[in-house]
């Protein structure tokens, strides 16, 4: 049998849960191609669906301090509820200044960069600690500026992380059948958008106040 024929979903995990299966699958997968270890620190930039996911499967990986970045008010809120040890917002004061305080002057060892705006991933490897690690998982559809130096210096390494293998899936599953992982905090709510509204329901989640993901169901 293939083994992407079907992943059975556990008695424990609901159809509203089972639903956010894949973008959940796709954080785990960044998240064992990090080097994130027990009791690391550990920084996601952006609290969007992918972001808030990724802050419990780094949490559930061992990182024991957890730091969001997001601007966004409804998204920010999202993650403290969801157990972020502290949730910044980039655009208020510096945001290398607070996460430095807030690693007592280290740095964190992996940072997450889940938000894909022109300036998060240079600002992903100015945050990071010296010899740590920026894991990819947004993909910037745009010509992003770098200056390698900053980072080369303290032999940051970068990881990037594309789409789910087929035990993503199953780790997924299981991680929000034990309650390590929840997305009760992302359905914030269930609408039925006719055909002709979706364009405008997309482009609202381009410019997020409570929005946090969109399920598209046919």
């Amino acid at each position: 049998m293939d083994e992407w024929e079907f992943t059975p979903v556990p008695d424990d995990v609901t159809d509203e849960q089972a639903a956010l299966t894949e973008p959940c699958a796709v954080t785990v997968h960044a998240v064992r191609l990090s080097d994130v270890k027990l009791g690391d620190a550990v920084v996601v930039l952006g609290a969007g669906p992918i972001g808030l996911l990724c802050m419990q499967t780094a949490r559930a990986a061992g990182a024991t301090t957890v730091i969001v970045s997001e601007p966004a008010p409804g998204r920010a809120e999202a993650a403290r509820r969801l157990g972020a040890d502290a949730v910044i917002n980039p655009l208020d004061g510096n945001l290398e200044a607070q996460v430095m305080e807030l690693t007592g002057g280290a740095g964190p060892q992996v940072v997450f960069e889940c938000a894909a705006a022109p300036s998060t991933m240079e600002q992903a490897l100015d945050l990071c600690a010296k010899g740590g690690q920026v894991v990819m998982l947004a993909i910037a559809w745009e010509p992003t500026a770098v200056l390698p130096p900053n980072w080369m210096a303290r032999e940051v390494r970068m990881q990037s992380s594309f789409g789910t293998q087929p035990q993503d899936w199953r780790i997924a599953l299981d991680l929000m059948r034990q309650g390590l992982v929840s997305v009760d905090h992302m359905l914030t709510g269930t609408n039925f958008v006719p055909l002709e509204g979706i364009q405008g329901a997309f482009e609202a989640l381009c410019r997020p106040t409570n929005q946090l993901q969109m399920v598209v169901a046919l």
